[in-house]
């Protein structure tokens, strides 16, 4: 009898760690990104401008237009955005930052990201067909309550993905993760010495890129998988230079 009863609390205890573990199965890092050496090449190509007659006014235009929502909080994709590393804490802000992000899916089913570093090899051969691709964005927003107004500026690094080159597009599995460091130039930096914190965030797009003779038009439409709040990163600013 005894034996019986010791023998259900070891398979117990097996069942247990089981459960406890298959949530964390897939916990792993699946891609290291460092976007801090080179420039990434993001410059699309359009037809030239069309010949203008003699005394006529011609060329080309570009411009873009965003499509926005808003999360549901239902939808069972969600992603959150670490700041692992912050080089250097006191911030010049007339010099970029070296960040590194961990970009970690915190939801119940996979989902899609894009991965590669440049934009430009993802357009077609034919620099007059429209094409679409993904944008992943990510963000360090910058806050600090000693400003007035208070100070909410971004800065951001950014990877690029399409269908058809199956190597730009990563998907991660619930738990799964990748690391991206690069160099993050931050807008609207204070004029004078502040304490502030870094808070890492996430743009996930969809974008269809429209070329014409002269110029091109972009379609932008946001996605919204839920965002899982993450903690903030303390910082201090420098005076810049005069």
């Amino acid at each position: 009898m005894q034996a019986q009863k010791t023998m259900r609390l070891h398979r117990c205890h097996a069942l247990v760690g089981l459960f406890l573990c298959s949530g964390t199965i897939h916990a792993q890092e699946v891609k290291y990104i460092d976007l801090s050496h080179g420039s990434q090449q993001t410059e699309l190509r359009h037809p030239p401008s069309l010949d203008c007659p003699e005394g006529g006014i011609c060329g080309g235009y570009s411009g873009a237009s965003v499509a926005c929502g808003a999360p549901d909080w239902r939808d069972p994709r969600a992603l959150g955005v670490y700041l692992l590393k912050v080089s250097p804490p006191d911030i010049n802000p007339e010099e970029p930052v070296d960040v590194e992000f961990k970009l970690l899916n915190t939801g119940s089913v996979p989902v899609e990201v894009p991965v590669s570093p440049d934009l430009s090899y993802l357009q077609p051969a034919d620099e007059s067909i429209p094409f679409t691709y993904s944008s992943l964005a990510l963000v360090t927003r910058v806050k600090s309550e000693q400003q007035a107004p208070a100070l909410s500026s971004v800065g951001y690094v950014q990877l690029y993905g399409a269908g058809d080159h199956k190597e730009s597009m990563l998907t991660l599995k619930p738990g799964e993760w990748i690391r991206v460091r690069g160099e993050v130039k931050l807008w609207a930096c204070p004029s004078e010495p502040v304490e502030a914190s870094l808070q890492g965030e996430f743009w996930l797009r969809t974008n269809t890129f429209r070329p014409h003779p002269g110029g091109s038009s972009t379609e932008i439409s946001n996605l919204y998988p839920n965002a899982t709040p993450t903690p903030a990163t303390a910082v201090h600013f420098l005076c810049p230079s005069k």
